[in-house]
């Protein structure tokens, strides 16, 4: 979705939103949206997945990511630190896009659940980054050592069950991970990834899968025509047989 480039950072960001075989079969848009921002040499990146069962949930999901890049981009030009955002500053934005995006549906005759969608997203620093998570979804930083630190999906009680920025308890439900080190990638991925780009019990990135595909778009000088290679990725029959839902996977990787 929405990327600006203030300068040239060293991020170089791949990202893809596609509809799963459901979706698909019944001609509904992919309620999937990821957008990323870079501000200097820092960078925001959001992935939101949208409530099958809401209305509006394509258009929520897609708001929500280009708004709240946009606005934790400008947090940080405002000179927010890691340490701000994580002291609040994170969760005020998040508010003030749940206030805009209750407005937008107050303007079409809507309610604000009609726009449900989860959040997972990071903000990296030179140095140091955190990960900010509602609902499930997975965000994984690839540091420098081979290690991994993972911001883990949340779900509710009940199968299928999970939180949604538009919920009433949503600020009780956010979650905000501190990445401490200097990273030399980021993933973030909503569920229908998670079958095939997580090892088991979302311990790690599925090496077989992920290796193969950062490798490539490591290699690639085309952003534009990355995407489109991992877009066709996610739409490969063969994932249709492990998850009918959408996928949305980004990669940032550190030059």
């Amino acid at each position: 979705m929405a990327a600006i480039d203030l300068k040239e950072t060293g991020w170089r960001v791949f990202g893809a939103s596609v509809a799963g075989k459901s979706h698909l079969d019944q001609g509904i848009p992919c309620q999937d949206a990821h957008a990323h921002v870079k501000v200097g040499a820092s960078l925001v990146a959001v992935v939101c997945d949208g409530a099958g069962s809401a209305r509006h949930s394509e258009l929520g999901a897609q708001f929500v990511a280009n708004t709240l890049a946009q606005a934790l981009a400008h947090a940080l030009r405002q000179g927010a630190s890691i340490q701000d955002l994580h002291d609040g500053a994170l969760a005020y934005a998040m508010a003030q896009v749940r206030g805009a995006l209750e407005a937008l549906a107050d303007n079409h005759g809507a309610v604000l659940g009609d726009y449900a969608t989860t959040v997972v997203g990071a903000v990296m620093g030179p140095s140091v980054g955190l990960f900010f998570h509602l609902g499930d979804g997975v965000g994984v930083a690839q540091l420098d050592d081979g290690g991994e630190i993972i911001s883990l999906p949340a779900n509710g009680e009940y199968a299928n069950e999970t939180w949604f920025l538009s919920g009433e308890r949503w600020r009780d439900q956010l979650r905000l991970l501190p990445i401490p080190r200097c990273v030399r990638g980021l993933v973030l991925m909503s569920d229908g990834c998670m079958p095939f780009a997580m090892s088991k019990h979302n311990a790690a990135l599925y090496a077989p899968f992920m290796g193969a595909v950062q490798n490539y778009l490591s290699c690639m000088d085309d952003i534009v025509l990355g995407e489109q290679a991992l877009a066709h990725t996610l739409l490969d029959p063969r994932t249709h047989q492990i998850t009918g839902d959408d996928k949305t996977l980004l990669i940032a990787l550190r030059a």
